[in-house]
């Protein structure tokens, strides 16, 4: 699911971009939700309401809050998001850079361009191949192959990246319950433990080895089922 956030204070111009949008996602198979919004308020609101956003299409002079800074405001919360600004205010193109923006495209905004920014984006999310979070009013949406495993202590799960760790709050299970509906390859090898396979260095019959050093236990009761996979990973 790509969730893609519209915001122009022109409700002319959120209804020909949502228009645009829904007809392409439509086009290349992807499912999209939509949310419009008139003003930066608007918009900052419904991120609190409902989430982050995967794509925002976010018009510059907007009353009130301009769209530089409602951006401004949406990165200190979300590192991730990609924001494309569609204005016919060229002078704001350096600081549009400083909020990192995806794109910064002139107004009117063709059904080709619209086209390629959505396919672009999709294809650099890989939507499906990632796993999303909220700790501590930040958003996160992680590359599933940049996490080795998953380690749960009490009611916090700790997520070890190959570049940092992060934290948030859940349960192990609703995670490997996540991951399973995505289809991808993460081994529970303890209730505390879901471990990434590319990152396994050595097996042990009581625990794994990562490409890191860092030794994991498999605990008793899930030993038999992580030799089973060790050795259908290795084609045996």
């Amino acid at each position: 699911m790509l969730r893609i956030g519209i915001c122009d204070d022109i409700r002319e111009e959120v209804e020909k971009q949502e228009k645009q949008v829904r007809q392409i996602t439509y086009q290349i198979g992807i499912r999209a939700d939509i949310r419009k919004c008139y003003s930066g308020m608007d918009l900052l609101m419904e991120i609190e309401l409902s989430g982050q956003f995967d794509i925002i299409l976010l018009d510059i002079e907007l009353g009130g809050m301009n769209g530089i800074e409602t951006a401004r405001q949406i990165r200190e919360s979300d590192v991730n998001c990609n924001i494309i600004f569609i204005t016919s205010f060229e002078q704001y193109s350096k600081e549009a850079i400083s909020v990192h923006t995806f794109a910064f495209v002139d107004k009117p905004i063709t059904y080709a361009q619209m086209e390629k920014l959505i396919s672009d984006v999709y294809e650099k999310l890989q939507i499906d191949d990632r796993f999303a979070f909220k700790s501590n009013k930040t958003y996160y949406n992680i590359s599933l192959n940049k996490i080795m495993y998953f380690m749960s202590e009490k009611r916090i799960i700790n997520v070890y990246c190959i570049d940092k760790i992060c934290t948030f709050y859940g349960k192990m299970n609703d995670v490997e319950i996540n991951l399973r509906k995505k289809q991808v390859d993460f081994w529970r090898i303890h209730h505390s433990f879901l471990v990434n396979p590319r990152y396994i260095e050595e097996y042990h019959y009581e625990k794994v080895v990562l490409q890191n050093g860092i030794s994991l236990e498999i605990s008793r009761a899930k030993r038999e089922n992580t030799r089973l996979m060790y050795m259908r990973k290795l084609g045996k």
